[in-house]
């Protein structure tokens, strides 16, 4: 069997637990040129860095798209225990409704290139790794991949809301993910002090998308401003706890 893991980067897989519905275009909180920079701890040890980026619009299949991409920069023995992505690709459509494309690769001895297309008149997503196809899965409308879905999450507006749920698709499967909000506090990580939502995704059921969570604990902290920032993410693991933090921002042009 593949390594099912690495069709999601793990970092974003924490963070797609939350996205429900998609507000007017103008007030979408990112545009190309957005950069953001995040450092990663395991336990209390720096074990590398993580960036993701809002690149210039694009067009799938002549549907035009928003484009977003995420490099890492990961610790051996890190990368060992959540084989994490070196690159992936996404593509959203401009109403930010739902998936077009998702590339991911990652490079070493057990290097590999996936691609995953989605269909949506036909409701399927395929999964293609190194040139091989999987079977199709079936697509739950307004689906998102483990990278579009983590700025789907900042077209939420999170104030009064207790619970929400998405479907997201790693090109395998598509699940129906669930998070409870509970509450705004202040946090403060490497770029500064944002007041925050705090998010617990719930993880029931949730390996049949990404193997590597199941067991895990996780909180999320969305910044409560404008931009709805993933400014901190904490996963207690059974082999030990993870956390990334926001340690710059530049907005987009």
């Amino acid at each position: 069997m593949h390594q099912k893991a690495r069709t999601a980067f793990f970092f974003a897989s924490m963070l797609l637990l939350a996205a429900r519905v998609c507000p007017a275009a103008d007030t979408i909180p990112f545009k190309p040129g957005e950069k953001l920079h995040y450092s990663i701890y395991w336990e209390d040890t720096a074990a590398g860095e993580v960036t993701f980026d809002v690149t210039p619009m694009a067009a799938v299949n002549g549907i035009p798209a928003y484009h977003f991409t995420m490099n890492s920069a990961i610790s051996p023995l890190l990368n060992a225990v959540l084989m994490i992505s070196d690159h992936i690709e996404s593509y959203a459509d401009t109403a930010m409704a739902h998936a077009l494309l998702y590339k991911e690769r990652t490079s070493g001895t057990a290097g590999q290139d996936v691609t995953v297309t989605f269909d949506w008149q036909k409701r399927q997503a395929q999964y293609s790794c190194n040139g091989t196809k999987y079977r199709p899965a079936t697509l739950l409308p307004g689906a998102f991949d483990p990278l579009s879905v983590i700025y789907a999450l900042r077209l939420l507006d999170l104030k009064g809301i207790k619970e929400f749920s998405r479907p997201v698709s790693d090109g395998l499967t598509c699940a129906v993910v669930r998070a409870g909000v509970l509450g705004k506090h202040k946090v403060r990580v490497e770029s500064g002090e944002y007041d925050a939502y705090v998010i617990a995704p719930q993880l029931a059921g949730f390996s049949t998308l990404l193997d590597t969570l199941s067991g895990a604990t996780v909180r999320l902290w969305i910044s409560a401003d404008e931009r709805r920032l993933p400014v901190k993410i904490m996963c207690g693991l059974p082999l030990g706890n993870f956390r990334a933090e926001l340690k710059s921002s530049k907005t987009g042009d």
